[in-house]
């Protein structure tokens, strides 16, 4: 998991890379802010589909999540245990 996201479109950290995540095709990624309000949640996340992985956008509307510290849980799937930690957007 890489923890920084600049969403600057520079091609750079542009969205939230999950190492190997395509091996589990059944995972479900949430990222929530500090208050505990989900700002995005998908099934199936994917570094490499656009509309299947985290770039900074609000779940709702589109617009660009406030730079700040948000918290991901990512379920695999597969019966492991729920990963989870914080991404630092800037």
């Amino acid at each position: 998991m890489f923890n920084g996201l600049s969403v600057s479109n520079d091609g750079k950290n542009d969205f939230l890379r999950i190492k190997n995540i395509e091996l589990y095709p059944n995972n479900k990624v949430a990222i929530v802010n500090r208050w505990g309000d989900k700002v995005f949640e998908v099934e199936g996340y994917s570094n490499l589909i656009a509309d299947k992985r985290f770039n900074g956008d609000a779940k709702s509307g589109g617009s660009k999540v406030p730079a700040g510290t948000y918290f991901y849980s990512i379920n695999l799937g597969d019966g492991s245990q729920i990963t989870a930690g914080y991404i630092q957007i800037k």
